[in-house]
């Protein structure tokens, strides 16, 4: 899972993340049995039974017609589709859901903004200012972020982030949550273009705190419940934000955000590894998993290769393996083992 030529994962497209562990192990080891795939990842018959099927019904799976021949339920051999061809078809299906949520979100960010803050410019003399343009917007909430000391609440409306976007905002985030700042996160599920995975991940393993609604009422930022920021307008993120700091104001903002929070839930994640990693070692191996290489992370995560290179053999000593690979399949069948089974979820549901 974690080698250089690593096979990049099908989570971000909607697949399950014992789905996706089953498909990588098929990749690297060919044709495999349901007992097979069972006792290497350490999952139940059940479950990788429930993965296949998954993976069947994306076309990622298939019984291999050569060598099973005479074979039936648990002990015929499954193989993967190349990853090429599979992922080929996940973007095509995606792109096209990606359109059809972008012209939707268009039309409803535009209806749903009077909810924020109807006319900002009729606020009282001091309570409100203008931010004109996307620099002298971002130079502001540089400055404020910088000062922060309790807490973040954000709304983002946008189902995708660039590279660029994600990489201007991290060490702001990074240094905020290093204060211990609390931050809390509601946004939209991401479209296939979405650049921020990495990031998030890495957040979430600071602390962050991020649920999802199919639609949010428009774009919010709350700091430290003294200062909100809402666009001067909804559909163009050119034209900069209000400033927002009377204190009625800025507290009926914060009430909106925590009714959306409250409706909201937090989003199955790409993989969760097991208990135990620290928030650097957690971020290094979920990004492995995605496809990053070393100097990909080391880039994004302003950190050297070489610091990934002790973090991982750091975790190779722990575990006890020899390579990438075998530290991949150990973290992610510890990572599936510790997954709440349906019974444990449903006694959780039930206060038991």
């Amino acid at each position: 899972m974690l080698d250089t030529h690593v096979v990049p994962s099908l989570m971000k497209w909607g697949v399950s993340p014992h789905a996706d562990l089953v498909y990588r192990t098929l990749i690297a080891f060919g044709p495999w049995s349901v007992d097979s795939i069972s006792r290497s990842l350490e999952m139940r018959p059940r479950q990788v039974r429930a993965a296949l099927d998954e993976l069947v019904a994306l076309d990622a799976a298939v019984p291999d017609g050569l060598l099973s021949a005479g074979r039936a339920g648990d002990d015929r051999l499954w193989s993967g589709r190349a990853p090429a061809q599979v992922l080929s078809l996940l973007r095509d299906r995606h792109h096209r859901a990606a359109l059809a949520r972008e012209r939707l979100h268009h039309r409803l960010v535009r209806a749903s903004y009077p909810s924020l803050v109807p006319d900002p410019a009729r606020i009282l003399a001091g309570g409100a200012r203008p931010l004109e343009g996307l620099e002298r917007t971002l130079e502001r909430l540089a400055e404020i972020s910088s000062t922060e000391r309790h807490e973040n609440l954000a709304i983002n409306p946008e189902p995708a982030f660039s590279t660029a976007q994600v990489k201007a905002a991290a060490p702001l985030e990074r240094q905020s949550m290093a204060r211990g700042v609390v931050m809390r996160c509601l946004g939209v599920p991401a479209s296939a273009e979405d650049e921020s995975d990495w990031h998030d991940e890495e957040m979430r393993g600071y602390g962050l705190e991020y649920r999802e609604l199919s639609e949010v009422p428009g774009k919010l930022l709350i700091v430290d419940r003294t200062t909100a920021f809402v666009r001067i307008d909804p559909g163009n993120r050119a034209r900069g934000m209000w400033e927002i700091t009377a204190p009625d104001v800025v507290a009926d903002l914060v009430s909106l955000f925590f009714q959306q929070w409250a409706r909201a839930t937090e989003p199955a994640r790409f993989w969760t590894p097991p208990a135990g990693l620290t928030p650097r070692e957690n971020t290094v191996v979920v990004m492995l998993a995605m496809g990053y290489t070393d100097v990909a992370i080391a880039s994004n995560l302003d950190i050297s290769v070489r610091t990934i290179a002790y973090t991982l053999s750091g975790l190779m000593d722990r575990y006890a393996v020899t390579n990438r690979f075998q530290l991949g399949l150990r973290l992610g069948a510890e990572a599936a083992s510790q997954a709440p089974t349906e019974e444990t979820e449903a006694q959780q549901t039930n206060g038991e």
